[in-house]
This record gives structure tokens, C-alpha cells and sequence, in this order.
């Protein structure tokens, strides 16, 4: 394994690069260069919710139409190596905002409230002098989007009845008069309603195509590599899983059918934001972000919707387009990008300071100099657990489980064969264990109460907690 690159490592490369003038001029260290001090630039941030992140046509996927999101990758860079912070929503979510781990803003799961004293990229933009908006979904508990945003909007509906408003407000407010620079969350739903269909058995019915037309099942869809007990006892047989039971192949490809149906929907709403963005002539002055909340397990190790750490529901779409300054259509395969990646990105990229604290890395320095800030990434998930990747292997923990799982990415990236368990991989296993345990040292987790999380829960329900 090669050395580590450290954090003062990186940064003296990223300045070298400046001098040598090899990065674009918004990432020059030290002030934004004039023509940004002459007009501020803007930062449209666009998500959709539990979107695989190879589930475009662009990726080569045949049982999907994206137009929208195509049309986003052709004029930007699509990161592959982007992963959620913790993949759910909530701790998603409050992950973008704050630039924390769920470890350090308190969603360590959906329901669980956000530590009030750190602040959110709405907040802190809008103290900056930009208007801050944020349309649509929101779900970050314990926090009013209108205590964050000048201008709010929306709803936690269904995708189908909120995603085309969502997107409708948008055009409104980007056609519109602003007199300061903009940071705009476009937070929209789909293809999340993809939940409703996994609380039933899909082929009860006639099927609503042919057979023929439905996708087929993923390679790996049967693959069972030795689990820890954690993942097998809190997601794979957890009761809102129990209707996979009784599906056959049918039903499994006709989710993966359906599933696609929720992409397509909500991409054919993008067109009307991004239209709007170009209409108001200030594209190449705006940097567009696209991602989405976590994955889908689509099958893949024949699971569905998210919660582990497998690829599938870890790895999420993320592009970034600043025409003029970044690629068109390129492919970044050398960064390692995570979620509580975007509040430090968006503070660089507007030359304002980012509070302090913040765990993340610029994308955007990284992209510049092609390379990543980061030799091993971490991500967390529900029931303690922890995914930590390198170049080549990624390793998975669930806390107070003597099962590890490691996977060769690089000879078997559909994650089929643990090799945690075989002696010539024990010094791969313990290299990342200490990367793991290396990056949860530079955070400051939340103080845990006497009765632990179910102590948490039990005083915000009860209206008494302090935080």
C-alpha cells in the first residue's frame, strides 16, 4: 500500500499548482481572482433521491432514457469514485449541509435530530451576502429549512405529485429578478417513490409489459459473500424487507423495470431548471451541482433501497459543470468524493471562509491538480457500521461485530468474494482499519447521553432536548 497522503501533503500541492498556474482561477490560493470580486458566482445545487449511480443512458444502461441528466454529464465532469456519507437520507442530507459525518451532527439515522449549533451552508452563504434558497425536499430533522433560507419551498410528498412544482418553482425563481448571487438547493424526490412499490409483491398482477422488456437480474444478484450478523439481522432480514421473501424473478426484475420508470420521471423535470439556468444568462458564471442522496440496491446482492454499504446503495451520481472552467463529458476516475465534500467546494469556489471544523475536501482543488486529497475514504451507515475504500479495496465494519467483509475492487467490483478472513490479505485489512480509525480521530462526535440513542430519541420526542 503507498505511503499516505496527508492533508498538509496535498495542500502543497494544490499551491504548488497555482503557481505554476495549472489550476483554473477560482481555485488560485488566497483571494478570488477580479473578475469574481466584480460578480460573485453562483452555485445551483441539483438532487434527486436514492439514485444508483450508474442508472443513466449515459452510463450505457439500455433500460433507461435520462435525456436531462445526460445532458448535465455531457457539460460537466462526472466524479466515479463519489460516495454518500452515510447512505439514508436523513444523515445524507445533514451531511451536505453542515460538512459533517452523522458521528459529529447527531443523524446517525432517519428521524434523529441535527445538533442546532452547527451551522448549514443556507446559514452560512446567507450571512456571506448570497440570497440562499431551497426548494423541495428537505428532511433533516430538528431544523427548519426557513431558519437556514431567505426563500423556501416544498413538501415531502411522493415524487409524482411534488417533483414537477418542485421544478417549477425553480424556473420561476431563476427567471426572475435577484439582485444578490444565488446558492440554490433543487432538492427533488424521484426515483425514491421506488420505495412504495417495495412494500408490496410487484407480479400480483398481469405485468405491464412483456417479459422480454424487463430488465434482467444484476450478476451479482445472488451473490452472498459472508456477511456480518449486523447487516444480515438489521437490513437483509429486517421486517420492511420481508416481501422480498416471496418474490420470484419476476418480481425482482419488474422492480428494476419500475425503478427506472421513477428515473425517467423525474429527469424529464430537470429540462425545465436547466433551460432556466440558461435563460438567464449567467450559466458560465454558476456552478451546477448534480447528485443525489445515496443509491438503490436494485437488486445487486438481491436487496433493495438502501441502508448498507454495499456499492449499489454507498456510490451516488455526482457531476459538477462550470462551462468555460471544467471539462465537458469528462470522466474524473482519481478523486475520491464524499458528501461532506460540497459545503467546503461551494466556500472555496465563492471565495468566502468555511466554518470551522469541517471534515471535507475541496472536489473542485482536487479535480484541478488530478488528485485526491484523500488515499482512503469513509463512509458510515445505520447500526454503527463504516466502509472505508482505498485505490483497490474497500473494507466494511459494523461496530461490536467480529465479521469484517473486504473486497477487491479492482478484480471483483460487483463485491461477490470476502476476503477479510484469508491470511495474505491480513495486512490490507489492518492498513485500512487504521485509515478508519485515523479519519474518525479528526472528528468531534456528539455527546452521547447516559441512555445513548434511544435517550436521544426519547427527549426530542418529548420536546426536552437542549441541542
Amino acid at each position: 500500500m503507498k505511503t499516505p497522503l496527508t492533508r498538509r501533503d496535498f495542500l502543497g500541492v494544490c499551491a504548488a499548482a497555482a503557481g505554476a498556474g495549472l489550476l483554473a482561477p477560482h481555485l488560485r490560493a488566497g483571494e478570488a481572482p477580479a473578475v469574481l470580486r466584480r460578480r460573485p458566482p453562483n452555485i445551483l445545487l441539483l438532487s434527486t433521491d436514492q439514485w444508483h449511480a450508474e442508472a443513466f443512458s449515459h452510463c450505457g444502461s439500455p433500460w433507461v432514457r435520462t435525456p436531462q441528466s445526460d445532458r448535465i454529464a455531457a457539460g460537466g465532469v462526472s466524479f466515479a469514485r463519489s460516495y454518500a456519507a452515510d447512505p439514508v437520507c436523513c444523515p445524507s442530507r445533514a451531511s451536505w449541509i453542515t460538512g459533517r459525518m452523522p458521528s459529529e451532527h447527531r443523524v446517525i439515522g432517519n428521524g434523529f435530530p441535527i445538533l442546532r449549533a452547527l451551522p448549514d451552508f443556507g446559514q452560512w452563504f446567507g450571512s456571506h451576502g448570497y440570497e440562499t434558497v431551497h426548494i423541495g425536499k428537505w428532511h433533516v430533522p430538528n431544523r427548519d429549512p426557513a431558519d437556514s433560507f431567505h426563500r423556501t419551498s416544498g413538501d415531502h410528498p411522493a415524487g409524482q405529485y411534488c417533483d414537477s412544482s418542485v421544478a417549477e418553482s425553480a424556473r420561476a425563481y431563476l427567471l426572475g429578478a435577484r439582485p444578490q448571487p444565488f446558492l440554490m438547493h433543487v432538492a427533488l424526490m424521484n426515483p425514491h417513490d421506488i420505495c412504495q412499490v417495495g412494500c408490496m409483491r410487484t407480479n400480483a398482477g398481469e405485468l405491464p409489459v412483456s417479459l422480454d422488456e424487463l430488465p434482467p437480474l444484476p450478476d451479482n444478484f445472488a451473490a452472498r459473500p459472508v456477511e456480518p450478523r449486523t447487516l444480515v439481522s438489521r437490513v437483509r432480514n429486517s421486517p420492511r424487507r420481508a416481501p422480498l421473501r416471496s418474490w420470484d424473478e419476476t418480481d425482482w426484475r419488474l422492480y428494476r423495470w419500475m425503478y427506472y420508470r421513477y428515473c425517467e420521471m423525474v429527469d424529464a423535470t430537470l429540462e425545465r431548471v436547466l433551460d432556466a439556468l440558461d435563460a438567464t444568462g449567467e450559466r458560465e458564471n454558476t456552478l451546477l451541482v448534480y447528485t443525489s442522496d445515496h443509491g438503490e440496491g436494485l437488486g445487486h446482492h438481491g436487496l433493495y433501497t438502501k441502508s448498507f454499504l454495499y456499492e449499489s446503495a454507498a456510490r451516488v451520481p455526482l457531476i459538477l459543470s462550470l462551462p468555460g472552467r471544467l471539462a465537458a463529458g469528462a470522466r474524473d476516475e482519481r478523486v475520491f468524493a464524499s458528501g461532506i465534500d460540497l459545503f467546503p467546494t461551494f466556500c472555496r469556489f465563492a471565495g468566502i471562509p468555511q466554518p470551522s471544523g469541517l471534515c471535507g475536501e475541496d472536489i473542485l482543488a482536487q479535480h484541478a491538480v488530478g488528485r485526491s486529497a484523500r488515499d482512503a475514504l469513509v463512509t458510515s451507515a445505520s447500526f454503527g457500521g463504516r466502509m472505508v475504500r482505498d485505490e483497490r479495496y474497500k473494507l466494511i465494519r459494523y461496530e461490536n461485530d467480529p465479521t469484517l467483509q473486504l473486497f477487491d475492487l479492482v478484480a471483483d467490483p460487483g463485491e461477490t468474494v470476502n476476503l477479510a478472513a484469508q491470511p495474505a490479505h491480513a495486512r490490507t485489512v489492518q492498513a485500512l482499519l487504521a485509515q478508519l480509525d485515523a479519519f474518525e480521530a479528526r472528528l468531534t462526535p456528539f455527546a452521547q447521553p447516559a441512555g445513548g440513542t434511544s435517550e436521544i430519541m426519547r427527549q426530542y420526542r418529548a420536546g426536552t432536548l437542549e441541542t
